[in-house]
């Protein structure tokens, strides 16, 4: 059996769900890694024992690296996602997969060019409860939905935020508690309930000593007539799991994370899925690796079969779509049409 060889870009704490997760797949070897960090570099390649490679385009012309694992600040995604595409590498690369729909643009457009799959880390994607709640919307199971909305309220504390001199910012962090730790949870609203037809928003720094916003309200209009709220902090103490509410006019669902906590749906009985505890509603680290096993996992799967990961470019592009019309929003005053 083939072994698809990875390089991961960025020695960082995500990087440890990265390399613990390509260990954990059989078809999967961890070959390399690079950071201009030396200390961080080094630490990394000994503790997994692998190459270190202090350039990245050095560890790019490794021939035994397939595809790399970009875990570096958001703000540098763009760049390396370009670099290995047109390396020939495939790519799984952190949320977001960029901090603006031109720069997720220049990335479709590399990959596309050159033949190389990119997988966006989503894993909520991955969980059956979800999977399944899409599945009714569908079917129109809860008839005509008419309000679906998620709520975010986190807590990262000012330490958090002080620990490196990119988070918070603008050029790396492309956003605050929507772009950088609500995404998953709009991501996953859109995977529910598809396209947005508008957005009217407001974001706001209220706390914490940064840049972007740690408080955030949005009222969005979906294609299909639906009214939602999307609401994220990072303000609030002591932070709260993601909660989610579909409602149709013949039945409702709630999800606190991945676990379904109110169904009331006639004639259908609530499935028992058991969603992995976490918490990262105020521990940015607290969870496991299984969704990242599932996501390489779906990466080899789809160079393997020809097919389009199932979290491709162009689905990582519709949440930084929707994210920044939020905050165009907020700056304008006005509603945004997407």
């Amino acid at each position: 059996m083939k072994k698809f060889g990875f390089g991961i870009v960025g020695c960082g704490a995500i990087s440890n769900m990265h390399a613990g997760a390509v260990n954990a797949i059989e078809s999967a070897d961890l070959v390399a890694c690079t950071d201009v960090n030396e200390k961080s570099l080094t630490e990394f390649s000994k503790k997994y024992v692998i190459e270190a490679y202090g350039d990245f385009n050095t560890m790019l012309a490794d021939k035994r690296i397939d595809a790399v694992c970009i875990c570096t600040p958001s703000g540098l995604h763009k760049r390396f996602c370009i670099e290995a595409a047109k390396a020939g590498k495939h790519i799984v690369v952190e949320k977001p997969m960029a901090l603006t729909t031109e720069d997720c643009d220049e990335i479709i457009k590399a990959c596309d060019e050159n033949g190389v799959k990119l997988e966006v880390i989503s894993q909520n994607r991955f969980k059956k409860s979800f999977r399944y709640v899409k599945t009714l919307v569908d079917e129109g199971k809860l008839g005509r939905i008419v309000s679906a909305d998620i709520y975010m309220k986190y807590y990262r504390s000012p330490e958090y935020y002080a620990s490196s001199n990119w988070k918070g910012t603008w050029a790396m962090d492309g956003g605050g508690a929507l772009m950088n730790q609500g995404i998953h949870g709009v991501d996953i609203l859109l995977f529910i309930m598809g396209k947005v037809k508008s957005v009217f928003g407001y974001t706001r720094t209220l706390v914490r000593d940064i840049e972007v916003e740690d408080t955030a309200s949005a009222v969005v209009e979906f294609e299909n007539g639906a009214l939602g709220v999307i609401q994220g902090t990072t303000s609030v103490a002591p932070g709260y799991p993601r909660k989610m509410e579909i409602n149709g006019d013949k039945g409702s669902i709630t999800l606190i994370e991945g676990d379904i906590t109110v169904w009331d749906i006639e004639g259908l009985d609530k499935p028992d899925f058991k969603a992995a505890a976490g918490r990262s509603h105020n521990d940015p680290m607290a969870f496991n690796i299984e969704g990242h096993v599932l996501q390489i996992t779906d990466l080899i799967e789809s160079i393997e079969n020809g097919t389009e990961p199932f979290v491709s470019h162009r689905e990582g592009r519709k949440p930084i779509e929707l994210i920044t019309a939020i905050y165009d929003s907020s700056r304008t005053g006005k509603r945004i049409e997407l």
